[in-house]
């Protein structure tokens, strides 16, 4: 079905009960903005004057308690595009509170993995017709300039972002975020103060093996799909006894110089060059019930090259748009400014 039959269609539904959002701005909501989304799959919602359908997930509904604030979260300073609209689950323990304490006290609604929160992203609001009535009301409401608005249509007609919805996207270089471990293939798209880069492949054959003085006997292989059990068995025929960790981690892009000539493949001693840093397993225990142990500030991910680490040089991901001159400088800022070790940007540890 087209975009336009879609909201056509939505113009003629009416909910079947109220859920009608006048309001997406975290910092003035009223308690007539809480709608009720839990148990119902692709649930009707009001914006503003038009009807439409959101998912939670294809075929599933919202999970028990989804009851809260639909908003728009946004980062001072990002470029036009980055963004998403939330949806924080508050608690109805107490009716003395006010629409800003329950917020403050809620949390947001996380995607059917649990990994990140459930979002619609502002890339797909200019994308998408279905998503007019919402773009609408954050213009309508001041919550997107005229002038931000035709900027983000600019930039988003300037490229094909047709799947957009599915992919990751990073609203700044140095987001964190959520992939399986191990990993065949990469996706990722980015939002730059110079451009908006669709999803591409960035990276291929990720892992990251436990350290072998925390290791005692053999391999522990774990099962997963056809394309992990591809992947892991080409990572034991390195031979080399570790343990090759299987779940989900939060990882983030970094700068690093090459320690040696041999730290990073095709990279000199002093070369800097892009990288992976593991800071948190999400999966910290495998289904052996034996823990994964993550160094303090974390560990960089590794790739096909035995023994060594994943990286990309410069020029290779100024090619593949995972840098501009504007990113890159926020990671220089962040990991090469000063005498100050890269090490010390590494965040937290990576158990929970």
């Amino acid at each position: 079905m087209s975009g336009s039959a879609v909201q056509q269609k939505n113009r003629r539904r009416r909910p079947k009960s109220h859920r009608t959002v006048n309001n997406l701005d975290p910092k003035s909501l009223s308690i007539s903005d809480i709608v009720d989304l839990h148990g119902i799959k692709n649930p009707d919602v009001i914006f503003g004057t038009t009807a439409l359908q959101i998912s939670y997930y294809p075929e599933a509904p919202f999970p028990p308690h989804s009851r809260g604030f639909l908003y728009l979260h946004k980062r001072p300073g990002l470029p036009a595009g980055a963004g998403e609209i939330r949806f924080r689950v508050v608690d109805f323990g107490s009716t003395s509170q006010s629409a800003a304490d329950l917020f403050a006290s809620g949390m947001d609604l996380l995607e059917h993995a649990g990994r990140r929160p459930w979002q619609i992203h502002m890339l797909q609001l200019y994308t998408t017709r279905q998503y007019d009535p919402i773009r609408r009301l954050l213009l309508s409401s001041g919550l997107i300039g005229e002038a931000r608005y035709r900027e983000a249509e600019q930039r988003v007609s300037a490229v094909d972002l047709k799947k957009i919805g599915i992919s990751t996207i990073l609203d700044t270089i140095s987001d964190t975020f959520v992939i399986q471990l191990p990993i065949m293939t990469l996706k990722l798209a980015f939002i730059h103060d110079e451009c908006i880069v669709p999803a591409d492949a960035m990276a291929y054959r990720l892992h990251w093996r436990d350290r072998p003085e925390n290791v005692e006997g053999p391999w522990r292989l774990y099962r997963g799909g056809r394309s992990i059990m591809i992947l892991l068995l080409v990572l034991k025929m390195s031979e080399l006894t570790q343990v090759c960790v299987l779940g989900s981690a939060v990882v983030r892009y970094e700068l690093k110089k090459a320690e040696t000539n041999k730290m990073f493949h095709g990279a000199k001693q002093g070369e800097v060059v892009l990288v992976l840093r593991i800071l948190e397993l999400l999966d910290p225990v495998g289904p052996d019930g034996v823990p994964y142990r993550l160094s303090e500030g974390g560990e960089l991910v590794q790739g096909t090259s035995p023994g060594r680490y994943w990286s990309m040089r410069l020029d290779r991901a100024r090619k593949r748009g995972i840098i501009t001159p504007s990113s890159l400088k926020i990671l220089e800022e962040l990991y090469l400014r000063g005498s100050a070790s890269i090490e010390a940007h590494t965040g937290t540890s990576g158990t929970r």
